[in-house]
C-alpha cells in the first residue's frame, strides 16, 4: 500500500493546488471589465500570476504596478512586476509601495486591486512613529513565536501607513474592484494582506495586547503612538470586494477527486488555526472517531504555527508531521501529507512532506530530536520524503492529507 498511498496524496496535492492557480480563479471577476481602462495594484503571492490573467482579459487597458516576495514574478507585459522579501519587509518592499501610493494618486478611474496572502510584508509603509528597522525586529520576534496570522497581520497593519484601511483613504471616493485570494482561516477579506482596503482604521489597543502577550519589548514612543489609533469604522460605498478563492476550494477539489477513487472522505474544513501540535492531537482524534474498514481520506486546511525553540530547519507543515508520527495509533497504517500552497513551508525551500507509518520504523529517537529542536526539514530530507514545488504562484495557506485504513483490511 506504500506506493499507493505515496501517489494517491501526490495526485491528490496536484488537484488541490490546479483548483487555486489564480489565472484561473481570476477570470470570471473580470468579464464586465472589458474595454474598461483599469489601473491595477497588488500585492502578495499570488498577485503577479493575478496580473498576467487581467493583461491576458484586458489587454493593455490594464495598466499599474503589483509587488512580490522574491521569486513569485510573472512576466507581464503592461503591469509592472516589483519584487520584495517575506515574511520580513525591506527596502525593497518600502520603495515598491512608494511607487504604489502613487500610481493611486495618479489614476482618475476605475481601480482593480489584486490582493493575496504574502501582501502584508511586501507592502510596506512603516507608519510615522516607527522606523523599518524597528518594524523588522518586532516582526521577525512575533514570527519565531509562531503568533497566527491574524494577530501578526493585526500588528502590521497597526504599524503601517497603509495597511488597515490606508490604501483606501489614499482613493477616497474612487470606485474599486478588490479581488482577494485568502489564506486565512474564516476569509475574512479585511484581513488578507492586512486589509489595505478595509473599512476601519488600525486598532492600537489590539496591537499592544498582541506584543504584550507575546512578551515583545517595544519603546515608550512606540506605545504611546499605538494608544492613540483607536479603530474606528469608515465609511466606504465604492468598494467591491470579491473572495475569489480560498482553502475550502483546494479542499473541495481534493475531495472531489478522492471520491471518485471510491475512498470516503473527511473534509474537516480549511479554517484550523493553532499549533503544529495541537492540529496534530485534534487530527488524531477525528482519526479515533471515524474507525472503519474502509480506506479513508482527513483534509484539513488554514495554519499551523510553531513557536521556534531550536536551532532547526524546517516549518510549520513539517512540524504537523513530526507531532502526528510521534502519537500514531498502533493499529492503523496512516500516510499523511501537509504542504504550504506557496510552495515554501518555513525557512527552508521546500512546501512540505509526506510520511507512511511503514517508514518511521523504530527511529523513535530521531524523531523526537526533530521535534524538541525544530528540525523537521532534515528529518524528512533523511526520510527520503520532502516536497519542493517551488514558488506555485498561489497561496491559500496550509493543505493536510491523512490517509487511513486498518492493518487488517481485507
Amino acid at each position: 500500500m506504500e506506493l499507493e498511498a505515496a501517489k494517491f496524496l501526490n495526485t491528490l496535492m496536484q488537484k488541490a493546488l490546479a483548483a487555486v492557480k489564480p489565472d484561473q480563479l481570476i477570470r470570471a471577476h473580470l468579464a464586465d471589465l472589458h474595454n474598461q481602462p483599469q489601473t491595477v495594484v497588488g500585492f502578495g503571492k499570488a498577485a503577479a500570476h493575478m496580473a498576467l490573467a487581467v493583461e491576458q482579459e484586458l489587454g493593455k487597458a490594464a495598466q499599474g504596478l503589483v509587488v512580490v516576495p522574491y521569486g513569485y514574478e510573472a512576466s507581464c507585459k503592461w503591469i509592472k512586476v516589483m519584487s520584495a522579501r517575506h515574511p520580513v519587509p525591506d527596502t525593497a518592499g518600502v520603495l515598491a509601495t512608494t511607487k504604489i501610493i502613487k500610481t493611486l494618486n495618479h489614476s482618475d478611474g476605475p481601480i482593480l486591486a489584486l490582493v493575496s496572502g504574502g501582501g502584508s510584508s511586501v507592502l510596506c509603509a512603516p507608519a510615522d512613529f516607527i522606523t523599518l528597522e524597528e518594524k523588522q525586529t518586532i516582526i521577525s520576534q512575533l514570527l519565531a513565536k509562531g503568533t497566527p496570522i491574524t494577530q501578526l497581520n493585526s500588528v502590521r497593519g497597526a504599524l503601517s501607513k497603509v495597511k488597515v484601511g490606508g490604501l483606501a483613504q489614499i482613493i477616497g471616493n474612487r470606485r474599486v474592484r478588490v479581488l482577494v485570494l485568502s489564506d486565512v482561516a474564516g476569509d475574512d477579506p479585511h484581513v488578507v494582506a492586512s486589509g489595505p482596503f478595509f473599512s476601519q482604521t488600525p486598532n492600537g489597543a489590539q496591537c499592544l495586547t498582541i506584543l504584550d502577550k507575546a512578551k515583545i519589548t517595544i519603546s515608550n514612543h512606540i506605545r504611546q503612538n499605538l494608544h492613540r489609533l483607536d479603530g474606528q469604522a469608515v465609511h466606504q460605498s465604492n468598494m467591491d470586494t470579491k473572495i475569489i478563492g480560498c482553502g475550502a476550494t483546494a479542499l473541495s477539489a481534493a475531495e472531489n477527486w478522492a471520491i471518485s477513487q471510491g475512498v470516503r472522505v473527511h473534509n474537516l474544513s480549511d479554517t484550523h488555526e493553532a499549533s503544529a501540535e495541537e492540529l496534530a492531537k485534534t487530527h488524531l482524534e477525528q482519526i479515533n472517531q471515524h474507525r472503519s474498514q474502509h480506506i479513508q481520506l482527513f483534509l484539513s486546511g488554514g495554519e499551523a504555527t510553531v513557536e521556534v525553540v531550536g536551532g532547526g530547519q524546517g516549518g510549520p507543515n513539517r512540524h504537523f508531521l513530526l507531532h502526528l508520527a510521534a502519537i500514531l495509533p498502533v493499529d492503523q497504517n496512516i500516510a499523511a501529507l501537509a504542504i504550504d500552497t506557496d510552495g515554501r513551508d518555513g525557512s527552508d525551500a521546500e512546501a512540505g512532506a509526506w510520511f507512511t507509518n511503514e517508514m518511521l520504523g523504530v527511529d523513535g529517537l530521531g524523531l523526537q530530536e526533530a521535534l524538541i529542536n525544530c528540525n523537521s526539514g532534515p528529518f524528512f530530507k533523511n526520510l527520503g520524503t520532502s516536497i519542493h514545488l517551488g514558488a506555485t504562484g498561489t497561496n491559500v495557506n496550509d493543505f493536510r492529507a491523512i490517509l487511513t485504513w486498518p492493518k487488517t483490511a481485507p
